[in-house]
């Protein structure tokens, strides 16, 4: 992962509200004596409000639901989110006690390692990692770590420098799709090999009535989800993860 990699989106409301889109914010300042010095620079979806919008190709016209750039005050701009990064020496790490791998920073048991980045389902159905105990050459299957109650997603790589230190946070939201099951997991036991898939269906309550997940961009923070004939994208932090309903069937 490069420093270009680390993108920020932010969702952006506009007409009091009303309309509510998720845009990336542009690492760009306006001139400090311009007429658009303390706005911010946002790509999305036609921004609607934004001050002076302009499509990212200079040669196409704007159109509504057309991704444009535009400058827009940061007080109209809520759920910012962009991961950290952090690169430390190799003596620092050693310090810290600091191995390559992956984490999650959970509520509940502070630090813990998992096992790779799929999702799978938890006894009670919500989504988990696979949480890993025990020595590094040595790991063993620890109870599963619902993400709903990790709070990031932390990798550990080595780099030129010394130890790359990434944090992101953690969607607590199973995509829907096919995902590894791995029922023959027993906890204190070896990590056991995938006992085959599962195609797992979600759905938000909202308003009483439930709505199917399209679909999830985790990296945008967004859930997309079925109103009617429409495909409506909603900011994950607006949902609990006590709203989602999974059905998960063998595949």
């Amino acid at each position: 992962m490069t420093i270009s990699d680390l993108r920020t989106f932010a969702t952006f409301d506009g007409h009091g509200g009303k309309v509510s889109k998720r845009v990336e914010v542009l690492d760009h300042e306006p001139p400090a004596a311009g007429p658009y010095a303390g706005l911010v620079a946002v790509r999305g979806e036609h921004p609607l409000g934004a001050l002076d919008e302009r499509p990212a190709d200079d040669g196409a016209d704007l159109a509504r639901g057309v991704a444009s750039i535009g400058w827009v005050d940061p007080a109209t701009l809520r759920d910012w989110y962009r991961p950290d990064r952090v690169v430390v020496t190799r003596l620092e790490a050693r310090r810290s006690g600091l191995e390559p791998g992956l984490y999650a920073d959970s509520r509940g048991r502070g630090r813990v390692r998992i096992d790779g980045l799929e999702a799978r389902l938890a006894p009670d159905g919500r989504p988990a990692f696979r949480a890993l105990a025990g020595p590094v050459d040595a790991p063993v299957v620890d109870v599963p770590l619902p993400t709903d109650q990790a709070v990031r997603l932390v990798a550990v790589r080595a780099v030129e420098d010394g130890l790359e230190v990434v944090t992101t946070p953690v969607s607590p939201f199973l995509s829907p799709g096919l995902h590894a099951a791995y029922d023959a997991d027993v906890v204190g036991l070896p990590p056991r090999a995938s006992t085959g898939r599962v195609s797992v269906r979600a759905a938000v309550l909202l308003d009483g009535s439930l709505h199917e997940v399209v679909r999830i961009d985790e990296q945008a923070a967004t859930i997309w989800i079925r109103q009617g004939d429409a495909e409506v994208p909603i900011a994950t932090s607006g949902v609990g993860p006590d709203l989602v309903r999974y059905t998960a069937t063998p595949a």
